[in-house]
């Protein structure tokens, strides 16, 4: 039997939900929902996943989410980091009991909602230039906030410059199993990324066999868990180079390698770098000011 997602509770509100929300960190857990997100991150650093595309993210990052695509951004949680500073915006394609998004005025916006089943992310440009537009969304009320998210959406339309994330085969449906086990999977490994995990680790987590649990994870992510793993651990590493308070051998170790030739390796085998080239190139710079390429 095929097993799929469980979509989160997100239909607690009517057409279009927008918050603008700092907290000590992102505490989502992996999961879809058939509602459209957009979004804005004003300041903070962590982990983004969307369908099987998993990178580094920081500030001034605009990402657009289809329905039904898994994602989560994940970032450390301690006393001593600096709040996370984002807006989210999440609506359906109906409107009033209407799908406006099929009227002709409205088709550039509907194509470009038909694109996001990747997960879209723009430059830190297209996001510089919203910014005023977001924030103003988020403290919009009524008729005002439909025709706001209809002027980014028009705005974003026009755009080309953006980015496909995920691959293909990752838009996932209601009416799914009762215990969402990738999710459980991923939030684990997030959770315990630092530390050794084995593969019984993971299939007992997901109540499977290991054979089955290796067959199982690879046919949700495309990838198999120990490629998730090394994936995770190295785009932690680069979210801790950036932030320049440890050296590479402390990176290598805290995010759970056994060996800094095997960190070396799996480093620049993923991000064509080495890890101490990759440290050298933003040593100077403030992470509040950093470009990604």
């Amino acid at each position: 039997m095929k097993l799929k997602y469980k979509s989160t509770e997100e239909s607690n509100f009517n057409s279009i939900y927008v918050k603008r929300k700092k907290s000590p960190y992102f505490g989502n857990d992996w999961h879809f929902h058939n509602e459209f997100e957009l979004m804005y991150i004003i300041k903070g650093d962590g982990v983004r996943v969307v369908g099987d595309n998993m990178d580094y993210f920081n500030n001034e990052e605009l990402v657009f989410i289809g329905s039904g695509v898994p994602h989560v951004f994940k970032n450390e949680m301690n006393n001593f980091q600096d709040e996370v500073d984002y807006i989210v915006v999440k609506f359906n394609r109906t409107i009033g009991g209407q799908d406006i998004f099929r009227i002709p005025e409205l088709s550039s916006i509907n194509n470009f909602l038909k694109r996001s089943n990747k997960g879209l992310i723009f430059p830190k440009s297209t996001a510089r230039s919203l910014k005023k537009q977001l924030l103003k969304l988020s403290k919009s009320k009524n008729e005002s906030r439909i025709i706001l998210l209809l002027k980014i959406l028009k705005t974003l339309s026009s755009h080309k410059n953006y980015h496909e994330l995920s691959s293909d085969n990752f838009i996932m449906k209601d009416g799914s199993a009762t215990k969402d086990r990738t999710k459980k999977v991923i939030n684990y490994i997030s959770e315990n990324y630092n530390k050794n995990i084995s593969l019984e680790d993971l299939a007992s987590v997901s109540y499977m066999t290991t054979n089955s649990f290796c067959r199982y994870f690879k046919n949700r992510t495309g990838k198999t868990a120990f490629q998730f793993i090394r994936e995770y651990r190295i785009n932690k590493a680069c979210q801790m180079l950036i932030n320049g308070e440890k050296n590479v051998s402390q990176v290598c170790f805290d995010t759970g390698f056994n060996s800094l030739s095997s960190f070396n390796r799996v480093f620049k085998s993923l991000k064509h770098i080495s890890a101490s080239e990759y440290k050298s190139r933003y040593s100077d710079l403030n992470l509040k000011h950093f470009e990604k390429a």
